[in-house]
């Protein structure tokens, strides 16, 4: 279904599922938020995004994202937060980093850790490391002109990646799953930069 809403009609959208999730409404809100990702999402080529505007187009993304995991949550279907977020921004890599980490930490908490690390390593797998100064999509065009667009959608800076890292590797596989091992094997092969791989050791360590 192709966009046809104004960003400004789409960002009321998201200002109302917001309200409901303040109001404690969480049907309603979840109902809307997916709603809104399925429009979003289902528009390849984004033209209801007004020209120039990839970063209020992630921002859109995130803010819906949010509102969806933590209505799931609310309403006791935090089980659910990865299979819906999968379903509705179609790929994983397309999930804003802090709606993956909010989803996948709530479906963590309520032990519900199934799927999640094939989850959080799809997710991981998906990126490519660029002189150890940020990550591209694999499969993105990596030159000057998308880097000067910067558009959230195809880089993500090391941070952002070392925070995905940081929850599969020692939360997930250290601290739930108790595979220490593992942890440290994933982590001597990933494609991190040396400072951050250390960090990452002495965390999976303490």
């Amino acid at each position: 279904m192709a966009m046809t809403e104004s960003n400004s009609a789409i960002w009321e959208e998201i200002e109302r599922s917001e309200s409901y999730l303040v109001c404690s409404m969480h049907e309603e809100a979840a109902t809307l938020a997916s709603s809104i990702l399925k429009r979003l999402c289902g528009d390849k080529d984004n033209k209801g995004v007004e020209a120039g505007e990839d970063a209020g187009f992630y921002d859109m993304l995130e803010s819906t994202g949010m509102v969806l995991v933590q209505s799931l949550k609310g309403l006791g279907r935090a089980s659910e937060i990865l299979d819906q977020l999968k379903l509705l921004y179609v790929s994983v890599a397309a999930i804003p980093v802090q709606v993956l980490l909010t989803g996948a930490c709530f479906q963590i908490s309520v032990g519900s850790s199934f799927g999640v690390r094939e989850f959080l390593e799809e997710f991981l797998s998906k990126w490519n490391c660029v002189d150890g100064q940020y990550y591209v999509l694999v499969g993105a065009d990596a030159n000057v002109h998308c880097l000067e667009r910067c558009d959230a959608r195809f880089i993500l800076g090391v941070d952002q990646y070392i925070k995905v890292v940081e929850v599969y590797a020692v939360t997930l596989l250290v601290t739930v799953l108790n595979d220490l091992d593992l942890a440290v094997s994933w982590v001597e092969k990933a494609a991190l930069p040396e400072d951050k791989r250390q960090v990452i050791f002495i965390l999976s360590y303490s």
